[in-house]
């Protein structure tokens, strides 16, 4: 094992380990398993290469799992139903350049609003269309997924009410 100088004592006492971390958020904890650097003299912790990426990661879904939020597959997931663009999603959520690419990406997690709103959205397609046409966004595709999810849905109840009057 190779030990490297400490930043903040500068022991040569540095060396990967992996340990657990306790993250809170509104009086819940859980614990992760996470991969850093940590100084043997005076216990300075710190982070190289991918370990950051991989911290971010796992505390991103530590809040998910408490806050019981979507994870980032079934944001992802969500998006494609309606084939519209992380732009897009960012256009109907108000939200800044590249914030849904951070949440689908896994490295942040959203808020319970924008969780709420968006479990909306993925539930009833009439809603996603208003909200993107409102928003302005100009998607050809999700237009396409809209058009085609309102033709199956009349064709859906004309045959319920073919069905209905066929029984009388």
């Amino acid at each position: 094992m190779t030990m490297e100088a400490c930043q903040a004592c500068e022991a040569i006492a540095v060396s990967e380990r992996v340990e657990p971390c306790v993250v809170e958020r509104s009086g819940k904890s859980l614990t992760i398993q996470d991969r850093r650097m940590v100084c043997a003299e005076c216990g300075n912790v710190s982070y190289q290469g991918s370990q950051i990426s991989e911290h971010e990661l796992a505390v991103a879904n530590a809040i998910r799992e408490m806050d019981g939020l979507l994870s980032a597959a079934e944001l992802n997931a969500i998006r494609l139903k309606y084939r519209l663009r992380q732009a897009d999603m960012e256009q109907i959520l108000s939200t800044g350049p590249k914030t849904w690419t951070r949440w689908e990406r896994g490295k942040v997690p959203q808020s319970k609003v924008a969780d709420r709103y968006i479990r909306a959205l993925a539930r009833d397609p009439y809603l996603a269309r208003r909200e993107m046409l409102a928003a302005g966004v100009a998607n050809p595709e999700a237009e396409a997924v809209f058009a085609q999810i309102e033709i199956d849905d009349r064709r859906r109840a004309h045959a319920v009410m073919r069905d209905a009057l066929a029984g009388c």
